[in-house]
């Protein structure tokens, strides 16, 4: 099977070309020419998705899987309680293979009282954009500074809303099971429960809203060891929603 080339940097239909040229030389009306203008951005915007779905695709074939190689320890300083990708890691990894498939990304940040949301946008050089948001809690009970906190949490949402975007995938930590600690993060769980909550439609102001749903929605307290299972019911009960939405679509 012959493989599918990939569409080049503004490479235009000679039909609708040869329109225009047609039109401009016979002088057709205006409302005419606008027609022919608006058909021609618009086959030029179906192009540079579908350059942008060819490049994507690429990436993720040529893409590795990324290591998880920051340990972050338990209290006694010796075992390890969870790893993960930091930004920075990623970034070295694919920045490479993101320039050779033509894409590129940023991110635009928004802040929320408690909150705060990363948008990573994906640009492919024929000029579509895709992009992917994460939102996560500020964590208010850590030890660290004001300033700490913050950059802590946009690190966090950086990281995932790029890794949406991309369909990267991280690789699981290599850890003797002796010595570590395979619950994740409290705070990532916390992020992952918001998420899904927003999936659902619920955005509590305050904390005791936040338990006052939780606890409607999946008979849990918002406790940390309640905290998987809370996320399994929730990513549930999105499951169920978005088989509900498909089949109302239909």
């Amino acid at each position: 099977m012959e493989e599918k080339k990939m569409v080049k940097k503004n490479e235009e239909p000679a039909s609708v070309n040869s329109f225009i040229s047609q039109a401009i030389s016979q002088g057709l009306p205006v409302e005419t020419m606008e027609r022919l203008f608006s058909l021609r951005e618009k086959v030029k915007a179906e192009q540079a998705k579908e350059g942008y779905i060819i490049a994507l695709s690429k990436f993720q074939g040529e893409c590795p899987i990324i290591e998880k190689t920051k340990k972050v320890l338990n209290k006694d300083g010796r075992t390890i309680r969870y790893q993960y990708a930091p930004i920075d890691a990623i970034a070295e990894q694919i920045k490479k293979i993101l320039v050779e498939n033509g894409l590129s990304y940023k991110w635009e940040v928004e802040n929320k009282p408690g909150f705060i949301k990363a948008t990573a946008i994906i640009t492919h050089e024929m000029g579509h954009t895709e992009s992917s948001s994460f939102e996560i809690p500020i964590d208010t009970e850590g030890f660290m500074t004001a300033p700490q906190k913050y950059a802590s949490a946009l690190t966090f949402a950086k990281r995932y809303s790029l890794c949406n975007a991309l369909g990267i995938s991280t690789g699981d930590e290599d850890v003797d099971a002796n010595d570590a600690v395979k619950d994740a993060e409290p705070t990532s769980l916390k992020a992952r429960i918001v998420f899904l909550c927003r999936s659902l439609g619920i955005e509590p102001k305050t904390k005791n809203e936040w338990d006052q749903q939780i606890v409607s929605n999946t008979l849990l307290e918002l406790k940390e060891e309640n905290y998987k299972e809370i996320i399994i019911r929730l990513e549930q009960l999105v499951r169920e929603k978005q088989q509900y939405d498909k089949t109302d679509k239909v």
